[in-house]
């Protein structure tokens, strides 16, 4: 099982959205559930998964299921990898949820139920979502090195970036990301020491914000597996934020138009980019 929290700040409000996933080797489909082909976007998202992971598999093996208006499964699940016939469902709120989605495309590429932490949190992390069941069910972290200097989110460098550098309304489904990256330049190992929340949950770690005018999104990622603050040397630690092509702001919906963005891990934030997004 998986959950995931991100909070998500607009220019009309604050939102926090839950997500949570689970996996299972049992093939009965929940009550509703309805047979959808994957949208343009699921490509995109499989190739992303492939990526991270090395591992290659087929997105027309995978059989897809949505139940329509439902927000969550019993246990507050929002996804299902079934092993058995290779089936993924989800609840409609979920189904285009890039970081849920690709955590069940990460099952369905290892044909494991379980979350391996090679893959799940070291070769995948930022790339699909793993907080508190998936951390548990995962492998412990590893454990610094004696006399590992812990240092400020400062003595990293962070940097921002577009992909496609200029994205298109009409290219996998109007999703882009906005790729925020921390690299330790030094040549030993570092903890990063993070800000406290300010809440019951962990520290924040990558996030991001887009703005046009005195409009602007923001998107915070959370540091729920302490391996998320362990840097090894050289080491360049990533996450990926799921963008489209539309109005809904709240959802990461931005119109065309030109847009300056700007990352951070922790509270030390990138020099901005400008990047523009066409019809």
């Amino acid at each position: 099982m998986t959950s995931a929290t991100r909070l998500l700040l607009a220019t009309l409000g604050a939102l926090l959205a839950l997500a949570f996933t689970a996996c299972t080797e049992v093939a009965t489909l929940p009550v509703g559930a309805e047979r959808f082909d994957p949208p343009p976007e699921y490509a995109l998202w499989w190739r992303m998964t492939e990526s991270c992971s090395g591992l290659r598999g087929s997105l027309a093996d995978v059989n897809w299921f949505v139940v329509p208006g439902v927000t969550s499964f019993p246990g507050d699940l929002g996804g299902f990898w079934y092993e058995q016939d290779n089936r993924i469902v989800l609840t409609g709120t979920e189904q285009f949820d890039g970081a849920l989605v690709r955590h069940e495309m990460l099952h369905a590429l290892v044909r494991a139920v379980n979350h391996p932490r090679i893959e799940f949190l070291e070769r995948c992390a930022g790339t699909v979502t793993c907080a508190y069941d998936c951390v548990k069910d995962s492998e412990p972290a590893p454990i610094p090195p004696a006399g590992t200097p812990l240092v400020s989110p400062s003595a990293l460098e962070i940097a921002v970036e577009i992909k496609p550098s200029t994205p298109k309304g009409g290219a996998d489904g109007g999703y882009f990301t906005l790729v925020v990256t921390a690299h330790n330049p030094e040549s030993h190992a570092v903890v990063v020491v993070l800000p406290p929340s300010g809440d019951d949950g962990p520290s924040g770690s990558f996030s991001y914000t887009v703005g046009q005018g005195s409009s602007y999104i923001r998107y915070d990622d959370r540091a729920y597996d302490s391996e998320a603050t362990l840097f090894a040397a050289g080491e360049t630690k990533r996450d990926v934020f799921d963008l489209h092509v539309g109005s809904d702001a709240e959802f990461g919906g931005l119109l065309p138009g030109t847009y300056t963005a700007a990352g951070s891990y922790g509270s030390f934030g990138s020099p901005p980019i400008s990047f523009t997004i066409e019809p």
